[in-house]
């Protein structure tokens, strides 16, 4: 966080005129879409005036989720003049610990795509590096949060758009258990799947956030005991691209050395549970919590009209053909309710891996291919000498703890000359402060060794 500024400026001032002086260098990752620099310098003067409280700092927003008085497209060009006149609650629970919001940013259109490569308000450019992309569909924070713009952000998760702009930026995210965080004033996709979720460039912060948020702190495991960690022995530690896999074969090296157990778990029928309920869940509810939204906030448009002006024809073909009842691939409330039983045995097998295994986490790496060139790579991407899809890739490892509505937080892992790599670890339901805890033991062990073997 920024300390006291120059002379003649408050420290909330100096605070909001450094993030602005960083936001015109870093311009070129057009990481916002609403860069708020009068109501932020206003609303950085009243604190300076009133003094005292706690002390201020910037973030940064995803434009699906609300800010008073500023635009919130969830990067679609139907909602472009919609303007919310009330804070969303876990906007207004952090403005109350000292946030001073810097401005919308950027993302994947209505939050459905890994890449934020937006085409009416442009692609976003990666934090570590502008010539890949940011990933999605949070890109537009991570890269503020990433390029040092501001010190945290808010972004929205539903399959893993928190953890994979996270890993793919190299900063600290959390996706927090369902219905953890409020989730109103957040333009929805699924209301089981979705949940805000905080990034931070330090793990102390990112653990700040969310008891700013819930006002919890939580117990965190002893520092003695011996962690017992879960290894994958299917699917989210297969088929990784080079780097990812030498981040994540020394992670494990790494942590076998330390206070720390592995332990091989069964994972291959959760990325079953996932594709019978995964994706469902979300054409099955899309609609209605859509056309709940639209009308409970007054913004005078239907959900086909927003359709219908989508700019992404990914999006909209989608959308449009298999989450309206009128589209001809709806698959109605039958498949909805079959992928919610699904999701009930999905989490009573997460829960059983667990509590049959006692481990305080499971492993692997969040994303297992890193950061693509920017405006390529759209729908498929080379991998071990074939090409994939993109979107089936990037969320590969991250979408089954966030159908099961378990907690995650991604950790950036040390990388010899490559762009970013993430380290996923997935909790309990509920546990999430426990998480974070185990998730700061970890990074210390990772941080340490890279501290060592640093030269001069």
């Amino acid at each position: 966080m920024v300390g006291p500024g120059a002379a003649g400026r408050g420290p909330a001032r100096a605070a909001v005129a450094a993030a602005l002086e960083r936001a015109a260098a870093a311009a070129h990752l057009n990481a916002f879409i609403t860069l708020d620099a009068e109501g932020a310098r206003a609303e950085a003067a009243r604190h300076d005036r009133r003094g005292g409280g706690p002390r201020r700092w910037c973030l940064a927003v995803k434009d699906n989720i609300h800010v008073a008085g500023l635009p919130s497209t969830a990067g679609t060009p139907a909602l472009a003049g919609f303007v919310p006149a009330a804070d969303a609650p876990v906007v207004a629970a952090l403005r109350a610990a000292g946030a001073i919001v810097l401005g919308k940013t950027n993302m994947h259109e209505l939050a459905l795509g890994v890449t934020s490569a937006n085409p009416t308000f442009g692609a976003v450019g990666n934090g570590a590096d502008p010539a890949l992309f940011a990933g999605g569909s949070s890109g537009g924070t991570a890269a503020a949060v990433a390029s040092g713009i501001v010190d945290a952000g808010l972004g929205t998760d539903t399959g893993g758009s928190v953890g994979i702009p996270a890993a793919l930026n190299g900063i600290y995210g959390l996706r927090p258990s369902a219905g953890r965080y409020p989730s109103a004033g957040v333009t929805p996709l699924s209301v089981t799947r979705d949940t805000p979720g905080p990034t931070a460039r330090t793990l102390d912060l990112l653990c700040a956030l969310d008891a700013f948020v819930t006002g919890r702190a939580g117990a965190a495991p002893p520092p003695d005991r011996t962690l017992r960690l879960g290894l994958p022995r299917h699917v989210f530690t297969e088929d990784l691209e080079a780097p990812v896999r030498a981040a994540w074969e020394a992670a494990v090296d790494r942590l076998g050395t330390a206070r720390t157990v592995w332990v091989p778990v069964d994972t291959g029928h959760l990325v079953e549970y996932d594709a019978r309920a995964g994706m469902y869940l979300v054409l099955g509810e899309f609609a209605a919590a859509f056309d709940r939204y639209l009308a409970g906030h007054r913004v005078g448009r239907t959900t086909s009209e927003v359709l219908d002006a989508a700019a992404d024809p990914a999006v909209a073909e989608l959308l449009g053909a298999a989450a309206l009842p009128t589209g001809p691939a709806y698959a109605g409330p039958a498949a909805l309710r079959g992928a919610v039983a699904e999701r009930r045995a999905m989490q009573a097998a997460y829960a059983e891996l667990f509590a049959a295994n006692g481990v305080d986490a499971i492993l692997a790496p969040t994303v297992p291919v890193c950061a693509r060139p920017l405006h390529r790579n759209e729908e498929s991407l080379p991998l071990n000498g074939r090409d994939v899809p993109t979107f089936a890739t990037l969320i590969r490892n991250t979408s089954p703890p966030a159908t099961a509505g378990l907690p995650s937080v991604t950790v950036p892992l040390p990388v010899d000359g490559s762009p970013p790599v993430g380290l996923q670890l997935v909790g309990p339901r509920g546990g999430d402060r426990v998480l974070l805890a185990v998730a700061a033991r970890i990074d210390a062990l990772l941080r340490r060794r890279e501290a060592g073997s640093a030269g001069p």
